[in-house]
């Protein structure tokens, strides 16, 4: 992992999952701003391969934030996108480590999405417990109000290993269109396993924005960087 690249702005693309293949995914998809450098971090051996909820969530975040410190990865970077689609707690657990920019993919695209307004938006997510966690998750976003531009998270019934496999597209479609049918003209992709298929999301559904979080996301902390720079 290369961290000192002369005269770039260095980001940390961190995937806090122990599955390599969703890391690849990002590594290969993901377009690199201007003058910068993403680097790429899967959570260790010991981290949940897949995150469905609040246990694997805290799971997640004790490990890689051993292995951060261990590591002393908070040293090194400009900015840090943490690539779970939730509130996620190593986002908190970074900032009492660093001043750098900090940001979690859900964020990101929320704070997006709301710069469209009057337009509404929906999240498709992977299983279905995280329905009611990124409904709440919203709500309290927004200082624990109800927000009249959402209209909820539709989940896809296909696990975060499984999102890239063709076989599951048509599902992956069908529940789109389902966050469509409730009143969404923006979808906001609600798990890192889903980025990379928005162009063909939106080919599908046609009229409709499709939000791919990691891509939006290493695009708001590019910005955020050069802000605080």
């Amino acid at each position: 992992m290369n961290m000192r690249i002369a005269n770039q702005m260095k980001l940390l693309i961190i995937n806090p999952n122990s599955s390599k293949s969703v890391t690849d995914n990002l590594e290969e998809i993901l377009p690199v701003p201007p003058q910068s450098h993403l680097s790429f971090y899967t959570g260790p051996s010991d981290a949940p391969p897949e995150i469905d909820g609040p246990e694997t969530s805290k799971k997640s975040c004790e490990t890689c934030l051993r292995d951060i410190k261990e590591k002393e990865l908070y040293k090194h970077y400009d900015g840090y996108l943490v690539c779970c689609y939730s509130d996620h707690p190593l986002i908190y657990e970074l900032r009492k480590l660093t001043d750098k920019p900090i940001l979690g993919i859900f964020q990101a695209s929320v704070t997006y999405a709301m710069t469209r307004s009057p337009q509404k938006f929906g999240i498709l997510t992977s299983t279905k417990s995280w329905e009611p966690i990124l409904d709440e998750a919203v709500k309290a976003f927004f200082g624990g109000v109800d927000v009249p531009l959402f209209t909820g998270t539709v989940a896809s019934n296909v696990n975060v290993l499984g999102l890239s496999d063709p076989e599951n597209y048509k599902k992956l479609v069908k529940k789109a269109n389902k966050v469509v049918d409730d009143g969404a003209k923006t979808i906001l992709l609600g798990c890192a396993g889903l980025s990379g298929l928005e162009g063909k999301l939106m080919e599908s559904i046609p009229g409709v924005m499709i939000v791919d979080s990691v891509k939006l996301g290493v695009e708001l902390l590019y910005s955020l960087v050069r802000m605080e720079s």
